[in-house]
């Protein structure tokens, strides 16, 4: 005769009511129900009647228990849960004190493990997930070999024997921080030995026989199944509002998530659409500076036929001119200053200086929250002020007094600061004063920006350049480009000298400092940067010198 599985038994019961088919699966498990059900009331009275319940709930849940289902896990866990709610509504009392008093002998010591372990058993195995407790009551609670209980939990043999060591080692774990400590293996065995008991003769055959009818339970029958039957929907009530609340949690995460990297995105092409609009101010800038030195050289070449045509010696042929005509630097700063006077000279220096001063003073402009009209103002008191200081130098190099220039650059600072006041008020002059301090380092950290294509530097790194960068220049005294065309011949090379020194120390002290917040790939692409920058700086030096005539050429012409 074929032996019928649990679950082929229960579908059999569902669909003809067959008594023969329950009654078999009770004589399977009755012994599991009421020892279980005895560890927890302690009673064997009370023990029948948890028992007989549970086997009435398997009936009525016998069309609804889903085919996986494992049949002694499940009623050993309706067991547990039915003991637990008898003993709560009659027994609350009188569980206190015998675990109490089972708490008071649990650390004596005895030579067998399973009176320490028993009161305590059902309340372990209820922290165990569904898996781990299954595989505990297959292995040790009904004995299967681990083959079976593999079959069971549709896994292998290996796989069935691994889940039921990690449910023994969380079992153990469980006793241990009850006080109790035992050995793995005395743990299987005190369960395996003791965790089953017969049940009364007779209690298999009433309760199949008191399955049809639930007149043949008695009244804390009913009152225990129907305390059961409310705590196991209350389980799964709780446990489908915990997966809608998880689900929730995890929508409105997930939707916090996209809305936060949609925020991420648009920050970034804000960035990008600043740094391309930076980009095309810098460009337009450099544009200017290469229009505005064609300018120069142009101007600079119509001079020279000017004078040429009016009898005035070329620059090649001044090598051995006299002192009256001023030898060849004079010659060069004559015609610095005739360009000065070119009104298409000034008006290409001032489109030039009005693209610099924007790109310098952009950020202040956005800073104070000029309007429009207001910033318009203040880069045209600005570039007025830049473009009158280049007139007043090329005066004086006309061969003007040169205490008239230094009047009229103290009266055009004052000029400038009262108009920079009016316009910012108070609150926003010394905001200036302060933005004036660092736009020299802001001009250069913008020129070099656009280096950083292939790593970008956040908006917090820049911070810090600029605070590396101001801090550096500030700690050498008096760190500006040396005016050439007020020193003597003899003194120019010297201080263009000791400036370039400076500044290679300053960078130095930037790129020592920027390690600390700057990735390798950005310390070298501002190492570069600053090399390039000192190579033009020197390269304007000697333009300078060039321009202005050297010590050598000037001594050979005196």
């Amino acid at each position: 005769m074929q032996v019928l599985d649990d679950m082929q038994l229960l579908r059999e019961y569902a669909s003809g009511h067959s008594e023969e088919a329950f009654s078999t699966l009770v004589s399977r498990y009755i012994n599991l129900v009421y020892s279980a059900a005895l560890r927890s009331v302690n009673n064997p009275h009370q023990a029948e009647e948890i028992t007989q319940s549970v086997f009435v709930l398997l009936a009525r849940k016998a069309a609804a228990l889903r085919g996986g289902t494992i049949l002694s896990g499940w009623l050993y866990q309706t067991a547990r849960l039915t003991a637990a709610n008898f003993l709560r509504t009659e027994l609350r009392r009188q569980h206190r004190e015998q675990e109490a008093h089972m708490q008071s002998t649990l650390n004596q010591s005895e030579p067998d493990a399973w009176p320490q372990i028993r009161p305590l058993l059902d309340d372990a195995m209820a922290e165990l997930n569904e898996k781990d407790r299954n595989a505990i009551v297959l292995r040790f609670f009904e004995g299967k070999p681990l083959k079976e209980v593999g079959r069971a939990l549709g896994a292998s043999e290996d796989a069935a024997k691994m889940r039921v060591n990690r449910a023994l080692d969380k079992l153990r774990e469980i006793f241990i921080k009850r006080g109790i400590t035992l050995p793995g293996a005395a743990l299987a065995a005190a369960i395996s030995s003791n965790s089953i008991q017969a049940a009364p003769a007779g209690l298999a055959a009433a309760v199949a026989a008191g399955i049809g009818s639930s007149s043949a339970l008695t009244a804390s029958s009913l009152y225990i199944l129907k305390g059961t039957m409310q705590t196991m929907t209350w389980i799964k009530t709780t446990a489908a509002v915990g997966a809608a609340v998880i689900i929730a949690l995890q929508w409105h995460q997930t939707a916090a998530e996209k809305q936060q990297i949609q925020q991420l995105e648009e920050q970034s092409a804000r960035q990008a659409e600043a740094f391309r609009a930076q980009k095309a101010e810098l460009d337009q800038v450099k544009q200017q500076n290469v229009s505005f030195s064609k300018s120069m050289e142009s101007m600079a070449r119509d001079v020279a036929k000017a004078r040429a045509s009016a009898g005035v010696p070329q620059a090649s042929s001044l090598a051995g001119a006299s002192a009256s005509s001023g030898g060849l630097t004079n010659v060069k700063k004559n015609m610095l200053a005739e360009m000065m006077k070119n009104p298409e000279m000034i008006k290409a220096l001032r489109e030039q200086q009005s693209m610099t001063i924007k790109l310098q003073y952009g950020p202040l402009a956005r800073q104070l929250n000029l309007s429009p009209e207001q910033t318009d103002s203040l880069y045209q008191i600005l570039t007025d002020k830049t473009v009158r200081v280049l007139e007043s130098s090329s005066a004086t190099l006309s061969g003007g007094n040169p205490n008239d220039a230094a009047q009229t650059a103290t009266d055009l600072a004052k000029e400038t600061e009262s108009a920079l006041q009016a316009l910012l008020g108070d609150a926003g002059y010394k905001a200036y004063q302060d933005y004036q301090s660092t736009v020299a380092d802001r001009t250069l950290l913008n020129s070099i920006k656009s280096n950083f294509v292939d790593n970008p530097l956040s908006d917090e790194q820049q911070q810090q350049l600029l605070q590396v960068m101001t801090s550096s220049r500030q700690s050498v005294a008096g760190l500006n480009p040396p005016d050439l065309s007020q020193l003597s011949p003899e003194d120019r090379l010297a201080k263009a000298g000791q400036f370039l020194q400076q500044q290679e120390q300053i960078n130095q002290q930037v790129l020592a400092q920027a390690t600390g917040f700057l990735s390798p790939d950005q310390l070298q692409t501002l190492g570069a940067s600053q090399s390039n920058l000192l190579s033009l700086q020197k390269a304007g030096m000697a333009m300078a010198q060039k321009m202005f005539g050297s010590a050598a050429t000037t001594q050979g012409n005196e």
